[in-house]
């Protein structure tokens, strides 16, 4: 945000030199005011736009996860539906498939690292729906298994879906448009300071502290795990803590 605001000042400036000295036009409006107010116009219409769409987006990703941790913590409880032997090795399965699945969700700035949660995910599902199978295939007339098994489908689904819901973002060709119209619409408000031969600096700074901020607040909300606006991983958290605790705890 410091350097866009930085930029945007220097585009300020660099429109104030331009106008500098050019004089005011007197008959009729001035022309160059018309484009400067079309221009943040734009501007404005881009931002609200980007923001409505940051701030859906962001809504997305917090209730995927909540789902995605509902959907573990029943598959959880319902591993105790198999028998003894499948029911703990799904269980342990689960705590661990818990662990990356938070490690997934945390790690959006570093994609090596989101790429491995991803992967040890895919195994341990693997894994788990290869015991439930096997479950089915021992026990083809149990109405347990088939609760569990729903239970994991749903499971899986949510994971792909909360990949597809954190990995979406604005594109960044629009980002680098609004940055562009907002440096155009600064130079021509610069330009209108320069042709009264008003510098007004503490607005100017003002002005670029301001947008920046717009523009930093639409790309917090955008990337939700990169700077101050967080999706919040407790339900999923919650459910973790829940899991290992039932592993200390002994069986009835």
């Amino acid at each position: 945000m410091l350097g866009a605001a930085l930029l945007i000042f220097a585009m300020n400036e660099l429109g104030f030199r331009l106008g500098r000295g050019k004089g005011v036009e007197t008959a009729g409006q001035d022309p160059a005011a018309v484009v400067q107010g079309a221009a943040f116009t734009i501007l404005a219409l881009l931002l609200g736009f980007s923001f409505a769409l940051s701030l859906g987006r962001y809504d997305a990703r917090r209730a995927t996860l909540v789902r995605e941790s509902a959907a573990l913590g029943t598959t959880f409880l319902r591993a105790k539906l198999l028998d003894a032997k499948t029911a703990a090795a799904a269980r342990s399965d689960l705590r661990r498939y818990g662990a990356q699945r938070i490690a997934f969700a945390q790690a959006d700035a570093q994609p090596e690292q989101r790429a491995a949660a991803q992967e040890k995910s895919t195994e341990i599902q693997r894994d788990l729906w290869s015991l439930a199978i096997r479950a089915a295939h021992e026990d083809p007339h149990s109405t347990m298994v088939p609760l569990f098994i729903t239970s994991l489908n749903d499971t899986i689904a949510l994971s792909t879906e909360e990949a597809a819901v954190l990995g979406s973002h604005i594109p960044d060709v629009v980002i680098i448009w609004i940055l562009l119209i907002a440096f155009i619409a600064s130079a021509m408000m610069g330009y209108g300071f320069g042709r009264r031969g008003q510098r007004a600096i503490v607005f100017k700074v003002c002005f670029a502290i301001v947008l920046a901020l717009a523009l930093g607040l639409v790309l917090d909300l955008d990337r939700p795990q990169r700077g101050l606006i967080r999706v919040n991983l407790a339900p999923l958290q919650t459910v973790q803590r829940l899991m290992e605790g039932a592993a200390t705890q002994p069986e009835p």
